[in-house]
């Protein structure tokens, strides 16, 4: 029965995809998010959804879209900037597997052309709702099923991901706090009660599924966006109260094993043996890239089993941070960091890039922001770039504990940033601000 859904599905978003290609790019990011023929059975598992919807998408805007035009921007040009950095980086890698950094750099191409038919379709208020309503049904509906599976269990389910890159559970934590301020975005701009109050439930949810996937990062990062909201919020006194009674009382219902796995962060560096593989990876990372300044080691060239053995032995003393000599017979690990991830792979150069367009992004939301905050036609695209700084800071935040230098959900985020760069007004208006 899914298969038949499944192809009855794609067999409509091609025919809609046709008549309004922006659908076509909004139906690109909920398969990339959501994985679908992972749900599936039997023969359509084997159906290659994703590259299909690619074709479908291009050939629609070639024939059906009106109004070619592109406004790339600087977050666009940054883009394809570090697009062509990974390029450098895949021709003068050093992890002797050639086939393998090609296809990591041909994975890497078709998440740039996400971002990049995104600026070319979204150019509505609705299109780019449409767009959002796509992540939070991949991503958050998800993680509210896991969510009330981890509630009804007790805390016995432990919360983890199911599409293809957001399967680890720190990756999907990563997904979940990236996705909770586009929740917040869809509340606070719905006019039905009724979708209102679904909202408020799903993000409840999701905060429930960060906890229960029992990443450190992910309630780190958690916490920060509480503390963002927080912020923004009118009732700034009730709610730190009712944080004072409740958290304590929340924090000893929760289950042992969670407690005891947050109580960890203090030790990590001395007693877990996960966080000082972390530090192995970060610090052969950071000696590629210092052999290698300005190009790196190439795609995952810290999980090349050839790299990791020829840096392994110069680990215990390296940096400010000593760490016990690497088991010989250890396998090499994954960065495990989105900012070693791009030293180890594209060096200082391609970090430099890296760090400028989440800088850019994060800048132009801000501007976005004070054009609209007090113009009540586009308080939308107030709210909108209030929540999208949030979720680069969730990003940026819990980032440091994942490899996700290259996942479909930022660049998705990227284009929204740019595509609303045109819907913007040119000047502020002075009149009274409205709250987040």
């Amino acid at each position: 029965m899914r298969d038949l859904l499944l192809v009855i599905f794609f067999f409509v978003v091609v025919y809609f995809t046709f008549k309004r290609p922006f659908i076509g790019v909004c139906a690109w990011i909920w398969i990339a998010l959501t994985a679908p023929t992972l749900w599936a059975f039997g023969f359509s598992t084997h159906l290659r959804l994703n590259l299909s919807i690619v074709l479908i998408t291009f050939i629609a805007y070639v024939v059906a879209e009106k109004n070619k035009s592109a406004h790339l921007s600087k977050i666009g040009w940054l883009v394809l900037l570090f697009c062509f950095w990974t390029f450098l980086s895949s021709l003068t890698h050093i992890t002797y597997e050639t086939a393998k950094i090609w296809g990591y750099f041909v994975d890497f191409i078709k998440v740039v052309m996400l971002f990049f038919f995104a600026i070319l379709l979204l150019k509505k208020r609705y299109q780019i709702d449409t767009f959002i309503w796509c992540i939070v049904l991949s991503v958050s509906s998800y993680a509210g099923m896991e969510g009330l599976k981890f509630l009804l269990s007790g805390g016995g389910h432990e919360v983890v991901g199911r599409a293809g890159v957001i399967q680890d559970r720190n990756d999907f934590a990563v997904a979940i706090n990236m996705s909770l301020p586009l929740i917040a975005y869809l509340y606070f701009t719905a006019k039905h009660k009724l979708i209102r109050l679904g909202l408020l439930g799903l993000a409840a949810l999701n905060v429930i599924a960060v906890i229960g996937t029992y990443s450190r990062g992910g309630f780190i990062g958690l916490a920060i966006l509480a503390v963002a909201f927080w912020w923004r919020s009118k009732y700034k006194i009730p709610l730190a109260l009712l944080a004072f009674l409740m958290v304590p009382i929340l924090y000893q219902k929760a289950p042992e094993d969670w407690r005891e796995r947050q109580t960890t962060v203090a030790t990590a560096a001395t007693e877990d043996s996960s966080f000082i593989g972390r530090l192995w990876a970060w610090k052969i990372s950071s000696m590629i890239a210092l052999d290698h300044p300005l190009t790196g080691g190439g795609f995952r060239a810290v999980t090349n089993p050839i790299v990791w053995s020829n840096y392994a032995p110069y680990t215990a003393d390296f940096g400010p941070i000593q760490t016990p000599a690497i088991p010989p017979e250890l396998r090499p690990k994954a960065a495990h960091n989105i900012y070693f991830q791009v030293l180890g792979d594209h060096g200082f150069v391609g970090l430099i890039i890296f760090l400028a367009m989440l800088g850019s992004t994060y800048f132009s939301n801000l501007r976005t922001n004070k054009l609209c905050r007090n113009q009540p036609e586009h308080l939308w695209l107030y709210h909108l770039s209030s929540a999208l700084n949030l979720s680069i800071i969730g990003y940026g935040i819990t980032g440091a504990n994942v490899s996700l230098a290259y996942f479909d959900l930022l660049y998705a985020v990227l284009a929204i940033v740019v595509a609303m760069q045109l819907l913007r007004p040119a000047t502020a208006v002075a009149k009274t601000r409205s709250q987040f």
